[in-house]
């Protein structure tokens, strides 16, 4: 697969970032600087570069004599992504609560059905997708790129762990949950209501959190969690 748009150390990097990120390049998986160079033929130079730069952003790491590594993320580290992002994501609510538009307000609307269309057919493996395009769709609609770019890379890091990444997959029971939480969470944006819709997200990742943290083996009393 030959690239050619952008730089070529641009269009590496976006690539086997877009592969690590989905998923496709495993925690652990060792890649090689000729297997990469053979895929997208390409010399090994720009290839170095596009993996010196997922190293500081800690996605790969460099092994002498063995090449890249994907990066394992520790579960304290999922933890401490999520407690990040209830007060990110509730911020992000709260202020775009003067910017959502009533097309936007449909979107979320629709995307409540699809998700209980899922439930309904056990399609738990959809719902992590649909639940991603809820709130970014909420967080996007305000005009805070910054914030929002902050929250989407907190979002991709715990994303790269399979056996979590879908918080659904591991705790079924929290589909419905969700999406009774949804349901609040657009009616609190339909009357205007920026305090309780940012608290009502907040509170639902505090609740996914205690989700993934029961699955990881830790207990309600840790204090990160009270």
């Amino acid at each position: 697969m030959l690239i050619t748009f952008k730089t070529k150390n641009e269009a590496v990097y976006e690539k086997l970032r877009k592969e690590i990120i989905e998923g496709r390049l495993k925690p652990g998986e060792r890649i090689t600087f000729s297997k990469l160079s053979k895929k997208y033929g390409l010399s090994e130079t720009p290839i170095r570069e596009a993996v010196k730069k997922l190293e500081s952003e800690g996605l790969l790491f460099l092994t002498p004599h063995v090449g890249a590594i994907v990066s394992k993320i520790d579960p304290e580290e999922i933890i401490e992504f999520y407690l990040i992002r209830m007060e990110l994501e509730s911020l992000a609510t709260k202020l775009a609560i003067s910017y959502i538009t009533d097309s936007e307000i449909e979107d979320l609307c629709k995307n409540i059905q699809e998700s209980e269309a899922a439930i309904l057919k056990n399609q738990y493996e959809n719902l992590g997708k649909l639940n991603k395009e809820f709130h970014l769709a909420i967080y996007r609609s305000a005009p805070f790129p910054h914030l929002f770019k902050l929250i989407v890379e907190l979002w991709e890091k715990v994303h790269r762990i399979r056996s979590v990444d879908g918080v659904f997959i591991v705790a079924p029971e929290r589909a419905r949950e969700s999406l009774e939480e949804h349901k609040k969470i657009v009616d609190a944006i339909k009357q205007k209501n920026a305090g309780l819709a940012a608290e009502l997200v907040k509170k639902q990742k505090q609740n996914s959190l205690m989700a993934i943290a029961k699955f990881l083996g830790k207990t309600e009393e840790d204090p990160r969690f009270l």
